[in-house]
Parts: structure tokens; sequence; C-alpha cells
């Protein structure tokens, strides 16, 4: 430290560097080369005045003792030392440029200058020196990088300390399932649960131990594990406490979910209109109608549940969105956009209720191709729910008859299949003409668990199922019109943007961007989503912006700049949806493989020439051992060899062919 000169009146508080450490006194006799400072206990000493750092007014000498007086401003020092947080003193300060005394601080932080804060202050800097480098007696801020910097630097050198070795041992004793003592373990599990039930503030130390003990996991996983070996299992279902995802809404959007009163929008053309959709699902966003026109072409009519009719924008329900981004689909839960009262009731589109919606309109040739098209809010009776099995049965059974449904008396059931059947020829003529533009069309097979009352229901979906098909392709024309409307209007909306992707993959990377451009994953000059907008902010927000052109909303445009912050909290939260979904599914899979398929043989389809497999009754993918030379797609029966549900690894062990038809997978 560099010690100054100042004068020192008799009665102050002085500070002084002895030993390394900085003590404080009152002056209680004074010469011109020389002090006599009393400190708290009474002692008395003498220094030259440059051994002074600081001179602070006091109470005065008439104010009681000296070490009255420094015991009142060592209380006074405690107390502000106590509320000082330098993180947020820094974010305050460290774009400024520029030094700060440690009173200026104390200033800032306080509001208010006092000699004890600014006592506080200097002592709070000179111990931590984490976001301040100091300067002779002034603190410069520093880069955020040096900060982060020295952050891992301080972290690494806590995980040597005896205490982090100790944690470590215990933690991976735990994952290899050793026994560990009683208080150790109800010490580490308090941590624990405190690491994963307040997420913005997880310790980095632990994230790291909790990394270390099994890296190809994430630490909050790790972390739950533990717990529930340790028989502590958090009430919390397992990916949403990993995830940190809220449960629970904001009052005040709660309230607004019932109370809102969405507009009285014009009935549309009476139009049979039908949804389609799982068995579980409550938050119904889609439902279609189709009818043959007098010119010979067809007109179907695709209609999106019109949630921004009860979502006004700056709303309460509007922030939870915005924060929320996306509806968490998982095995154990659902973790949803809106409020149920909105998503599931009075927005979803429910068999037998009239909901407002968001209406394409679409004039198609009987060769599928869209020759004219009308976007218009409306109302509509939705006349019949189905799930996708009973759509593919009604399908099929047309299929078996010649296209002449049963010969039966019931009108309605024949009019929903002609509906059905008109509308999956289209949508199949639709997908041809998309993919003459050379669009590679793969869809695999998706594993669909649910876990209810801990008991693990597996099953598989088949993407190319015909109602399924049906329902994806109608999704894909009303996005592309619906982006098609907003780029020949100059309306600023969200596209999704894949100048070079042919696969599946590439498709679900497509990159947001604010310009139309081309789409190779789906062979469109440009594309957008609007039809999920109960599950996705982006699509709520866009769906806004049509309304807001069209006039037919009160709500205000959003701006290039708005759709920017949009565009970034939807990019990231949609990757970590994807990326959670998968994870979470893969280990309810692999958990039900452990307890119901270990020890018999089962039926997989050769990928990759034999490096891997897919069983063939779950969907679930692993790699492949002792095969000898075999054809992708073959149809081989294995046995499970190594199954780990917590790293996500399965290995099969190949037995023999299957007496089954080899078969390419969807």
């Amino acid at each position: 430290l560099v010690m100054r000169e100042k004068p020192t009146p008799l009665g102050r508080i002085v500070e002084y560097l002895e030993h390394g450490k900085i003590r404080r006194g009152m002056v209680v006799a004074a010469r011109e080369a020389e002090l006599a400072v009393v400190d708290v206990n009474g002692v008395r000493r003498s220094m030259p005045p440059s051994s002074v750092l600081f001179s602070r007014n006091s109470a005065g000498r008439n104010a009681g003792e000296p070490t009255e007086q420094i015991r009142t401003f060592e209380a006074e020092r405690a107390q502000f030392l106590e509320q000082i947080d330098l993180d947020l003193l820094w974010g305050v300060v460290h774009d400024q440029g520029r030094a700060f005394s440690a009173d200026e601080l104390a200033e800032l932080f306080f509001s208010a200058r006092s000699p004890a804060a600014g006592s506080a202050m200097f002592e709070a800097l000179l111990s931590d020196q984490l976001f301040f480098a100091r300067r002779h007696l002034e603190f410069v801020p520093r880069a955020a990088e040096q900060v982060e910097r020295l952050r891992v630097q301080r972290e690494r050198e806590n995980l040597k300390s005896t205490s982090a070795r100790q944690r470590r041992a215990l933690i991976q004793a735990l994952v290899a399932n050793e026994p560990a003592g009683p208080e150790q373990a109800r010490a580490l599990a308090d941590e624990l649960e405190r690491f994963l039930f307040n997420p913005f503030t997880r310790s980095r130390e632990l994230a790291t131990l909790l990394a270390e003990a099994i890296p190809e996991v994430q630490p909050a996983e790790t972390a739950f594990e533990i717990l529930d070996r340790l028989g502590r299992p958090p009430t919390t279902p397992r990916f949403v406490a990993i995830a940190g995802l809220r449960t629970e809404f904001d009052a005040a959007a709660i309230a607004e979910a019932s109370q809102v009163e969405p507009p009285a929008r014009a009935p549309a053309e009476p139009l049979l209109t039908i949804a389609i959709d799982d068995e579980e699902t409550l938050e119904v966003d889609d439902a279609l109608g189709c009818c043959a026109m007098p010119d010979g072409n067809l007109k179907v009519t695709v209609h999106i549940a019109l949630v921004s009719d009860f979502v006004a924008r700056g709303s309460a329900m509007d922030r939870e969105a915005a924060t929320r981004a996306t509806t968490f689909y998982l095995p154990e839960a659902v973790i949803r956009m809106l409020p149920d009262e909105v998503s599931c009731r009075r927005a979803s589109l429910l068999a037998g209720q009239e909901r407002n919606v968001l209406t394409t309109e679409l004039r198609m040739s009987a060769a599928g191709e869209i020759l004219d098209y009308a976007i218009y809010p409306s109302r509509i009776r939705i006349e019949r729910r189905m799930t996708y099995a009973e759509a593919d049965r009604l399908l099929a059974q047309n299929a078996s008859n010649g296209g002449q449904g049963d010969a039966g008396p019931d009108d309605a059931q024949a009019a929903v299949r002609d509906v059905l059947e008109r509308l999956y020829a289209l949508a199949l003529r639709f997908k041809e003409r998309r993919l003459r533009t050379g669009v590679a069309s793969i869809q695999r097979r998706e594993t669909k668990v649910r876990v209810v009352n801990g008991r693990i229901e597996l099953g598989v979906i088949d993407a190319s199922s015909p109602s399924r098909t049906l329902v994806a392709e109608f999704m894909v024309a009303s996005n592309w019109v619906g982006a098609r409307y907003a780029a020949d209007k100059g309306i600023p909306i969200i596209y999704r943007v894949a100048p070079n992707g042919l696969t599946d993959a590439a498709r679900e990377r497509a990159r947001l961007s604010l310009h139309p451009g081309y789409h190779a994953g789906l062979g469109l000059d440009c594309y957008a989503q609007l039809s999920s907008p109960i599950r996705r902010y982006t699509d709520l927000v866009l769906q806004r912006q049509l309304l807001a052109v069209s006039g037919a909303s009160r709500q205000e445009l959003c701006q290039s700049q708005e759709l920017l912050q949009v565009m970034a909290n939807a990019e990231a939260t949609e990757f970590e949806a994807r990326q959670l979904e998968r994870r979470a599914r893969r280990y309810w899979a692999l958990r039900y493989l452990a307890e119901n398929a270990l020890d018999r043989p089962l039926e997989a389809i050769v990928l990759r020439d034999g490096a891997s497999a897919e069983l063939f009754d779950y969907a679930v993918r692993g790699t492949l051992y002792g095969a000898p030379n075999l054809a992708t797609n073959q149809i081989v029966t294995v046995k499970i060899g190594r199954i780990d549900p917590l790293r996500g690894w399965l290995t099969m062990e190949y037995m023999s062919p299957s007496t089954k038809l080899a078969r390419a997978l969807p």
C-alpha cells in the first residue's frame, strides 16, 4: 500500500497498516512528526503521520472515551460490511472505464456517504480482489473476461482443498453404489437439494465435482440420481427438477386466464371440422376441413387456435409465455407455456365447442397445387375430435372397401371418412410436389414414453402413418402460406431458413431469420411456424403480427428489434427443450427395457451395415455387437447386452437372423 500524508487533528479516527492488516484507532495527541493513537482495546501507540491510510471524522472529542467511540465505529462498519455485494456493485460500474475511491463506491452502493461505510467498503475491496483491481488507494473495475478467468482459477483452487477432496470421494462412492456414513450422506443430501432446486444459484464448485463423477451426465441429473440413491428422492418429476423448470404460474397470469374475454369473431362458413391429435393431448391447437368446389377444385380450411385473442401483448400471461418460450413435453409431466385455463380449455379446439381461430383457406387442385389462399380470423364449431389411431382406422377401412366406406347407415361417420379421404389424398399430392425439389423425406419412428404414477408406458409413433402425414402436410402448407403472405406484404415476422440442409436433423436446425429464405429441408421458398400458438411463443407473436396488419386486432405490430429479442430467446429455449425431451425419453425408455426386456430375444432392424440397430417394438437405438456382415434394414434377433439409463448406454448382442422379412425403416 502507498501511504499518504494528510493533516490529522485530534479526535479523528485513523486507519493504518500493522503486520499486513488494517487497524483503526483514535488520535489522542499529535505532534509534527508523531501521532499518539489509542485502539479499540485501549492500547496506545505512536506512529508517524505518513503511516495513516485514512483519517475519518468521529463523533467528536466530547462523545465519550476513545475506546467507546472506536467500538461504536466498528459496530457501524460491521453493519455496512454485511450488506456489501461486490458482484452487484461491479455490475453497475464495470463499463465506466475509470478508477474509484472506496468512499465513492460506498456512496454509490449505499446512496449516502459516511466514514463507517467508506471504511467497510475499503476492507471489502482489499480482501476480495475478484471484481476490482487496486491502484494505490483507488480501485479499477476488472473487465468481464478477467472476472470470469479469476473466478475459474479460484474454483480450481477451491477444488484442491481438503473439503473438496472429501466431497469428491463421497460423491464418487455414492455413484459407485458404495455405502456412506449417515452424517456425511445427510450433509451432502442437504447440499444437493439446495443445488437442484435453486438453478440460478447453483454452486460451480459442486457442479464440477458432480461432472467429474459422471462426465457423460449433466451435474443436475447426477445430483438427482444421488438423492434418489440416498433415499431422499425429490418430489418434483425427475427432468423437471433437472432442468429447473417452473411448474407454477404467476397469480396474475392465472387470474387473467380466467377473466379475459376474447373478442367476438364472425362465424366461418359451415363446414365439417375435424381435430386430430394424440389421445392424451389437452391443448388442441389445429383443426381441418375440406369440401369439393363447383369448379372441380377443393377447398381446405386449416384452423389454428386464436390464442392472441386471450393473450394480449404485455399482459401477465404474455410475460409468462415470453419467459417460458415453449411447452416442455416430458414423459413424467407437461410444463405448459400458458395456464391450463387458456391452453387446455378456453383456447383449445375441443369437440362440440365454438372457438375463435385463425383460418387459412386454401383452394387446391386435385393434383395438390395451392391455387389461391386467404387468411382471416373466424369462429368455428369443432364437430369431431379424433385420435391419430381412430383416423388411421377410418382411412384403412375406406381403402379396404375401394374408397366406398362402410355400408352402414351412419351418415355422420361417412361424412368424416369422406373428409379424411379427401384431405389424405391432397396431402400426399402436396407432399409429392414438395419432394420434386429434391427434398430427402426422412421420417424416423419415434419412441413414445409416458410415466404415470411411477409406471412406465412405452410405445412407438410412426410419423409416416396416414393421419400423421395428413396433419403434418397441412400444417406445412398453412405455415408456408402464412410466410408467403407476410413476405409479400412486408409484415415483419420470424422465418425459418435452411438453405443447404436436406436431412431431418438439418430441418430441426433451421435457423431463425427476420428475412425470408429457402427452406431446403421442406422444399419451400420461405417458411415460418404459426401452427402452434398454444405451445410456442414465436407462433403466438407471429399470429399477432398477421392480425395487426389485417386490422383484426387492436394490438400494435412488433418491429424488428422486438422480434430479434423474441428470436434470440426462442432459439436457445427450443434447443434446450429438444435436448431435454430427447434425454428424458431415452432415460425412461432404457429404464423400461431394463425392467422388462432383459434376457430374452428381441427383433431389431440393422442400421449402418451392422454397426448399430433399432429395437423393432420400441424404436430405441443402440450399438450392435457380434454381428456378421449384415445389410442395412435387415431384421435380426438380438438380446440386450449392456444398458445404463443414467448414461444413456445401450448395447445389443447379435443372436441370429430373424424370420421376419427385411423392411426399410420409414
